[in-house]
């Protein structure tokens, strides 16, 4: 896949329907697809990570994709933060280099030769964090559940202009 920018909710749902994904009740069977329609694995580990610091890290190994997610997040915030990390990994964002988190992420010391990159961003107001929570409310809108109305359960419009 290519470089995709998505400026609001509703080019991010276009693409979730460009998919044309099975209907998913977990961020982990999302993931699943995701890996399928990539032909590259995506894994998801929780590890305890530093607080205060990022919920979830994309690492970009040589043959797969690692999303870590903050032991501690439970839930729909779990979810939320894999959905999150799986929209980085689809957007393919750019990341920094943050080497006091190499210690905490176990999944590093698996492939210290072979080249893994760590994707965490420390600009939390930037347009590629945007573009990731968009996308992942939406991804979100998609999530089956035969005890609930399928919807959101946040106004990302709201969420994002402030009110």
């Amino acid at each position: 896949m290519t470089a995709i920018r998505l400026p609001n909710i509703h080019s991010c749902r276009k693409f979730v329907r460009s998919l044309q994904l099975d209907p998913y009740a977990t961020a982990y069977e999302l993931c699943d697809q995701i890996s399928s329609l990539r032909a590259r694995p995506i894994r998801v580990v929780e590890s305890r990570l530093p607080i205060p610091g990022p919920m979830g890290v994309w690492v970009c190994r040589a043959h797969d994709d690692v999303v870590v997610v903050q032991e501690l997040a439970t839930g729909a915030h779990h979810d939320h933060i894999v959905l999150h990390e799986l929209a980085h990994i689809l957007c393919e964002h750019e990341g920094e280099t943050f080497p006091e988190y190499e210690p905490v992420l176990p999944i590093l010391d698996q492939e210290r030769d072979g080249g893994a990159v760590l994707r965490l961003r420390s600009a939390y107001d930037s347009e590629t964090e945007r573009e990731a929570e968009l996308l992942a409310a939406a991804f979100a809108e998609q999530m089956t559940d035969d005890r609930t109305e399928p919807g959101i359960s946040w106004d990302v419009h709201r969420y994002f202009a402030g009110d």
